[in-house]
């Protein structure tokens, strides 16, 4: 497996699984249509028209499909609840999908009635197929998701050899199961050195590092403000020149403005991003893991399972290579497993287990060339909590391969 020098390295992507394949090249996710998710149900049917969730039972939950293009989860149930005046604990969800995308998932909405879910329908997102039922969507409730991806601007093609080979590696021996750049943040790759510091209860870095970090792939206007925070003389003049869909930063912006201590302005956040935040330090560990392993034939990797670190980590959950290769990463990151026993209980993290390789399934490809001649289509199907862009990248084989359309 060869080394990958990218800003994929910066969150412990260092290895590719399949170097015997020479990258294409090309970008992905140019416009929101070129990366489909479609969320797989528990029954294991891939959500397409709606009635895939089954009929109405009767109950105080709305389940529906939300389809969104151009959003995150978080942002498209903001203003969900916005609309309908409810808490965002009304709604629940099984996974988080994509923002550079049009994803469809199914989510369930608390005592809501059905006309007023059919109202939603905006351009860039609409409820639809409302049944009633008797239980919430929770996270985990659901079995993968399903992709169609178009590859634009390629710079060369596989033979039909070459892709056949591609397939052969997916099924036999699968994949290195890398969490992706957008667990981490695509554009501006920190959210994990966020949860170091939220464990390390180092507030004042986590606000610094948070506004002020500057990424080259951002737009211009927001690479500017964050330079002008450094020399903020009105952090409230500072907010209100952030976008809107920049909460984070605007909140600690008028935390600071209000004189919060460093500790109530980030404490006060929400929750589902601080948790996430520690989430995505677990999940840069997993992926230092994985990369610092010696193996080039992935099959020995089938069976073999990553301690996401936490606080009830244990060394008999894996074999003796990886757990010394994690502790030593732990000790180059000054942090040890009773970190992630934070003072605050919701911040806690018992640890669990990841699968070192993952399969993807139904894998096809296509020429685009009723798009464009260098482009093509794939279309593959993940497990619940792996990436696609995990997929991509064995394919595009050039560091970075999103879009700068996507740029904002």
């Amino acid at each position: 497996m060869s080394k990958d020098w990218s800003i994929e390295s910066i969150v412990g992507m260092e290895k590719y699984s399949t170097p015997q394949h020479k990258g294409i090249g090309g970008v992905i996710k140019q416009r929101n249509e070129d990366f489909i998710v479609r969320e797989i149900l528990p029954s294991g049917n891939p959500i397409f028209t709606g009635s895939e969730i089954g009929q109405d039972q009767g109950g105080l939950y709305t389940h529906c499909i939300l389809w969104k293009s151009g959003l995150d989860t978080f942002n498209a149930i903001k203003k969900i609840c916005n609309i309908l005046g409810i808490n965002e604990n009304d709604i629940g969800y099984a996974g988080l999908k994509d923002a550079s995308a049009e994803t469809y998932q199914r989510i369930s909405v608390w005592n809501v009635g059905i006309e007023q879910i059919k109202a939603i329908n905006m351009d860039n997102l609409k409820l639809f197929h409302p049944i009633r039922q008797k239980f919430a969507i929770r996270i985990g409730n659901l079995k993968g998701n399903y992709f169609k991806i178009v590859i634009r601007n390629i710079e060369r093609d596989w033979s039909q050899k070459e892709w056949a080979s591609f397939k052969n590696q997916l099924n036999t021996n699968g994949l290195l199961n890398y969490y992706g750049l957008q667990r981490f943040g695509s554009k501006r790759p920190l959210l994990h050195f966020i949860g170091k510091k939220l464990l390390q209860e180092r507030y004042s870095e986590i606000i610094e590092k948070y506004i002020g970090e500057i990424s080259p792939l951002e737009h211009e206007n927001i690479i500017r403000l964050r330079q002008e925070y450094s020399d903020a003389h009105s952090y409230g003049l500072l907010r209100e020149k952030f976008p809107r869909k920049y909460t984070i930063e605007r909140m600690l912006l008028s935390g600071l403005q209000k004189g919060f201590s460093f500790k109530k302005n980030v404490l006060g956040l929400p929750r589902s991003f601080l948790r996430l935040s520690i989430s995505a330090y677990q999940a840069f560990l997993y992926n230092r893991v994985l990369s610092s392993l010696n193996v080039d034939d992935l099959s020995l990797l089938k069976d073999k399972q990553i301690p996401l670190a936490g606080y009830k980590s244990q060394k008999q959950e894996t074999t003796t290579e990886i757990w010394d290769i994690l502790v030593s990463i732990l000790e180059a990151e000054s942090v040890d497993f009773e970190i992630f026993n934070h003072n605050q209980n919701f911040l806690r993290s018992k640890g669990t287990l990841r699968r070192a390789v993952i399969f993807p399934t139904e894998f096809t490809f296509k020429k685009n060339e009723d798009i464009e001649k260098q482009a093509i289509k794939i279309s593959f199907a993940l497990a619940k909590g792996s990436y696609a862009t995990i997929v991509t990248r064995e394919i595009i084989k050039k560091g970075l391969s999103l879009s700068k359309d996507h740029l904002g």
